[in-house]
């Protein structure tokens, strides 16, 4: 079996990398940080004695998705049965005041290459009747957030593609899941510059997210938010009117 990781360096990424290794997943690992994911890799290998193919890329490049699939299809002696689309990154502050190459990064990055990857390896699954895809959204996702706005959109392109996508899939064998986790106790706030802030819901570890999300993967299901406080929430906001958790969510993000 053969995982295809984004982002594999830190977080969530890397908390897939190691858990998938465990379960005997030879890998492709994939982050802009060489000196980290080499370090990673080569912890994975010394502790799970699998394969481990380090590829050092940005994804964030408009061609980012066309230089991976070539790259892991020069290297590899198995079709990849595992596809995480976990690369992302954060902005925070007002939409106004955001420098427009960090707006293209992201759109680029959460829009066109995670929508690349799953149309460039779909296809070998299809024919194989036997793959899975999982895409890393974000509780973001299910709800507009003021001063997260653009990731927030991004990360609702990502909900929404994965729902059809799945629907079409599901009859040649393949599951489409979309991962929504919230808090997450990685670096992804300091790095998106967001202040400290309180907000209701969980706030998990990496493997607590990634054992969630691979458990219900196990089980067959396509959609997932991990976490049952940011579960049972994302129930109670469908009945609050839309403009109180607007408000809401205002006040919790001000900067």
């Amino acid at each position: 079996m053969l995982a295809l990781i984004t982002g594999a360096s830190r977080g969530i990424g890397e908390s897939y990398a190691r858990r998938l290794a465990a379960r005997g997943y030879a890998l492709h690992v994939v982050a802009r940080d060489a000196e980290r994911l080499a370090r990673v890799a080569g912890e994975i290998r010394a502790a799970h004695g699998v394969a481990v193919e380090e590829i050092v890329l940005d994804l964030a490049q408009v061609d980012g998705a066309e230089r991976l699939y070539a790259d892991v299809r020069r290297r590899r002696t198995d079709p990849v049965d595992l596809l995480v689309n976990n690369a992302g990154f954060g902005l925070y502050g007002e939409f106004g005041d955001m420098p427009l190459p960090r707006i293209q990064e992201m759109l680029v990055l959460h829009l066109l290459t995670v929508t690349k990857l799953v149309r460039l390896f779909l296809p070998e699954m299809r024919e194989r009747r036997k793959g899975a895809v999982i895409n890393v959204a974000s509780v973001a996702g299910l709800l507009p957030l003021p001063y997260l706005t653009l990731y927030a959109a991004t990360k609702a392109f990502m909900v929404s593609l994965g729902d059809g996508l799945d629907v079409e899939a599901r009859k040649h064998g393949v599951v489409i899941q979309t991962c929504c986790p919230g808090r997450t106790a990685t670096d992804f706030h300091a790095t998106a510059g967001i202040k400290y802030y309180w907000a209701p819901g969980d706030q998990q570890t990496a493997d607590e997210v990634v054992d969630e999300s691979l458990a219900a993967l196990e089980r067959g299901q396509s959609f997932v938010v991990t976490g049952w406080r940011n579960r049972l929430l994302n129930r109670i906001q469908k009945f609050v009117p839309r403009r109180v958790v607007l408000r809401t969510a205002e006040r919790l993000l001000r900067p």
